[in-house]
């Protein structure tokens, strides 16, 4: 039998200290490469498109009207310049990265759940270039092409006192009408605006649409969010019809809802 002090472990030799690294070798991770932001982001968006769910078949039943600043462009982003009353953006070539990444995102997949066209209606209509632009922003996220734009009309005389706003909305809603009106194949819409469709419906004139129900109204420095492009869906698939008596109550509460908002200065 093994004694006593037999069984008590001896101590290890000291381990001889290692040897200085020589200055010149550097750091362990010293051989990768330097961070480099704009190629990490290239492949983020390479793996978000790759990762993208294909578009169904166009539907041309169901549009969206298309607004852009506000909506896909935070308001104040881009420089205007005011002509006939309306802010048009002085640079007119624009790219994928002046847009909202998680906007356009929203849009498609709008598009992608419901086959949807996509009409402007924005005043970015108003040039082929400006046209081109949104054009090439949304081949950029595989997104189909616009299908047309609205027409472009004269604000109503009759309304030459109101707020600048109310005026505004009121011609958009008109634009919408006007186009709708050349294409009865189209029993679906919604408008996606940072304009509040209140507006047009509380001096709305026989003839156009009642928008409030059909509308998805986005805060202009946040734009289009995954929220609204859930309202957005919600409309194309299952389109408001109101009766004569919901129709007078929802006018009501836009003439409401405006003059309040003229009260506490909340039009733009």
């Amino acid at each position: 039998m093994a004694s006593e002090s037999s069984k008590r472990k001896r101590p290890r030799p000291a381990a001889s200290d290692p040897p200085p690294v020589a200055e010149s070798l550097g750091g362990l991770y010293d051989f990768l490469p330097p961070p480099d932001p704009e190629r990490d982001a290239e492949a983020k968006v390479k793996a978000v498109k790759k990762e993208r769910p294909k578009l169904p078949p166009e539907d041309r039943s169901k549009v969206v009207f298309l607004d852009v600043d506000g909506v896909l462009l935070a308001a104040g982003s881009v420089e205007t310049i005011f002509i006939d009353g309306v802010a048009l953006p002085i640079r007119e070539r624009m790219t994928e990265n002046d847009f909202g990444a998680a906007a356009l995102e929203s849009l498609r997949s709008i598009l992608v759940r419901t086959g949807a066209t996509l009409v402007l209606s924005s005043e970015w209509r108003r040039t082929a270039s400006m046209r081109d632009a949104i054009g090439g922003v949304l081949r950029s996220r595989e997104c189909p092409q616009l299908r047309e734009f609205t027409p472009v009309l004269k604000p109503r005389p009759d309304l030459e006192k109101h707020d600048p706003a109310i005026v505004w909305c009121e011609r958009r809603a008109r634009e919408i009408g006007a186009w709708l009106k050349q294409h009865p194949e189209v029993t679906s819409y919604v408008a996606l605006d940072d304009l509040d469709f209140n507006w047009a419906d509380s001096v709305r004139a026989v003839g156009t649409p009642h928008m409030k129900p059909r509308s998805v109204l986005t805060n202009a420095q946040h734009c289009l969010t995954e929220v609204g492009a859930e309202e957005a869906v919600r409309i194309l698939l299952n389109p408001p019809h109101l009766t004569e008596d919901e129709q007078a109550a929802a006018i009501a509460e836009a003439i409401r809802a405006t003059n309040e908002g003229l009260m506490n200065g909340e039009l733009r």
